[in-house]
């Protein structure tokens, strides 16, 4: 059930980072335009957006399982964490690359909810420690 909490926790602190990089995107202005005009930048934010979307899907499947049997739990609970911790790595990273120095500046809170996404990884055991435990439950 902690692991279902916290799934939840960082979807919600991936979902802040991607609304808050598509929206700085939309209004910083390089070479006379704002830098979301270009593709490059554009794919970026689509990753970062199906990123969560997975990590949804994971969150959702992992709360429904709740009240299965102790194996399909330990499965569920390790897909997510495992799926929750690369997605929020990648999240973070792209948000502090587009929004540049900003990115870490205490001004922002996109520092803020790289940190506690790096954290989230952490607490209850991180990917590694996530997939072998899926892999042993399979």
């Amino acid at each position: 059930r902690a692991i279902a909490g916290l799934c939840a926790e960082a979807v919600g602190c991936m979902r802040v980072l991607t609304d808050a990089t598509v929206e700085y995107c939309k209004t910083r202005k390089q070479f006379g335009q704002p830098i979301g005009n270009f593709q490059v930048l554009q794919h970026r934010m689509v990753d970062m957006f199906m990123e969560c979307e997975q990590s949804l899907s994971m969150t959702y499947m992992v709360n429904l399982k709740l009240d299965e049997g102790e194996a399909e739990r330990v499965k569920a609970a390790s897909s997510a964490k495992a799926q929750i911790g690369k997605s929020g790595r990648f999240v973070g990273q792209q948000a502090v690359q587009l929004h540049g120095g900003m990115g870490m500046t205490d001004e922002l809170n996109v520092g803020h909810y790289f940190k506690r996404l790096t954290m989230i990884d952490s607490q209850f055991g991180n990917v590694d420690y996530h997939l072998r435990r899926f892999a042993a439950a399979s």
